[in-house]
């Protein structure tokens, strides 16, 4: 019994259809598990910049308060000067003793300006680096969302078979791919 040629046709047309779709297929479960890759790639080096902001922003609070506390010190020790001249000033025979004071206070206060300046110096450096971070893992936390993107519209392309999700898929997964390295560098 022969098998009309339409029906040979119809089957082969359906099967290489079907070739086609797994073949494809293929091609978009692959770019799913890249981009999978991709999005915890910056995932986690969101979670390490984020980690890095946190410490940075403790190692600054330390800075401020010592800041603070020698600042403090140095108002003390300025009080201290004025009450032993206000006690020296009707008593003369204390003013050898309140010039030796006074000397030995500016020379302390100099030293506080300059712990001062050191202080604060660092304390700026480390909201820098802080601030840096932050923006670093913002910048992950923006890529990782563009990435997850992709993931989704990959996931959905590959169920309705619909190869223009699939290219959106890839342009999510590029322009992730391009915030990640940017997070990297830091540049733009």
């Amino acid at each position: 019994m022969a098998i009309p040629a339409d029906k040979v046709t119809a089957e082969s047309a359906a099967a290489q259809s079907q070739e086609t779709w797994r073949g494809w297929s293929d091609h978009v479960a692959r770019t799913t598990a890249v981009l999978a890759v991709l999005a915890a790639v910056a995932s986690g080096s969101y979670a390490n910049q984020f980690s890095r902001t946190i410490l940075a922003q403790a190692e600054a609070s330390d800075q401020w308060s010592y800041y603070q506390a020698k600042s403090i010190k140095r108002s003390i020790r300025a009080g201290q000067v004025e009450m032993e001249r206000a006690l020296a000033a009707g008593r003369p025979e204390l003013s050898q003793a309140l010039t030796r004071f006074e000397t030995g206070s500016a020379a302390e206060t100099a030293r506080y300006e300059a712990e001062l300046a050191e202080i604060k110096a660092r304390a700026d450096t480390l909201e820098a680096t802080k601030m840096l971070h932050q923006k670093q893992g913002d910048r992950f936390q923006y890529a990782f969302v563009v990435l997850q993107a992709g993931v989704v519209l990959s996931t959905i392309a590959a169920s309705a078979r619909r190869k223009q999700l699939w290219v959106a898929a890839i342009l999510c997964g590029v322009a992730g791919l391009a915030m990640v390295a940017n997070s990297y560098l830091l540049y733009v």
